[in-house]
C-alpha cells in the first residue's frame, strides 16, 4: 500500500510525513485553494521533502503553461500532478513525470481520461468538478478497480480514519491520496490524524 499526503504548508508537515513513511507528498499550486502555496513557500519544502526521501508532486489544476514551468524550474517538484481538464497534449509538453486526475463527478468516463494520456504515470481518481479541483472531503461511488489497472490508480476524495478500510476493501486500491481526512480544518494539517492513517494502513496489512 503506498499513501500520498496532499496540501501539505508547513515543514513540519512534511517532517511528520517522512517519519510515518508516508510515500509520497502533495503541494497545492491552485490559486483560491485553502492549501495553496507560492513558489517561494513551496521550494524549501519540496527541497526538504526529497532530502527526506520522499516522492514530491505538485499539485495544479488549469493552470497557464508559464507557471507550470516556473514551478518546476523553481520547485523540481519530483511529479506534476494535473488535477484540471488538461488534455495529454498540454500535460506533455513539460517532458515532466506527471499524474492525472480524474473527475469521478464529471460525465466523462475514467477510461476514456486514462485511454487518452497513455504517457500518464499514475491516475487519481477524485471527486471533484468544474467548480472545485478535489479536496472536498466527499467520496464518489467506488468500484472494484480493474487488477489490470489497479498499479495505476490511485484513489482520493473523501477518505479518512473512519472508511478508509471500506474504501480499500471495495477498491483494491494499492495507492491512496488523503487531504482532508487529515486535516483540522482545511489547509491546517494534524499530526495525529496523520499517524491515526497509517496506524490503519499498518493493520490492514496483518494477516
Amino acid at each position: 500500500m503506498r499513501v500520498k499526503f496532499c496540501g501539505l504548508r508547513t515543514a513540519q508537515d512534511v517532517k511528520q510525513a517522512a517519519e510515518l513513511d508516508c510515500d509520497a507528498v502533495g503541494f497545492v499550486f491552485v490559486d483560491g485553494s485553502k492549501r495553496h502555496v507560492t513558489l517561494e513557500q513551496a521550494q524549501p519544502l519540496i527541497a526538504l521533502a526529497k532530502n527526506l526521501g520522499v516522492l514530491t508532486v505538485a499539485l495544479v489544476a488549469n493552470t497557464k503553461a508559464s507557471e507550470i514551468t516556473a514551478i518546476i524550474e523553481h520547485c523540481q517538484p519530483d511529479v506534476v500532478q494535473f488535477h484540471g481538464f488538461e488534455d495529454a497534449r498540454f500535460c506533455e509538453q513539460f517532458k515532466h513525470r506527471y499524474w492525472k486526475a480524474i473527475p469521478m463527478l464529471n460525465e466523462l468516463e475514467w477510461q476514456v481520461v486514462m485511454n487518452s494520456h497513455k504517457n500518464a504515470e499514475l491516475f487519481l481518481l477524485d471527486n471533484y468538478g468544474e467548480h472545485q479541483s478535489g479536496g472536498s472531503g466527499q467520496t464518489f461511488d467506488w468500484f472494484r478497480f480493474p487488477a489490470a489497472e489497479s498499479p495505476r490508480m490511485i484513489l482520493a476524495g473523501g477518505l479518512n480514519a473512519t472508511n478508509l478500510d471500506q474504501a480499500i476493501a471495495i477498491t483494491g486500491a494499492e495507492f491512496i491520496d488523503i487531504s482532508s481526512g487529515i486535516e483540522v480544518t482545511p489547509g491546517v494539517k494534524s499530526h495525529a490524524k496523520m499517524q491515526q492513517i497509517m496506524h490503519i494502513l499498518t493493520n490492514l496489512k496483518q494477516p
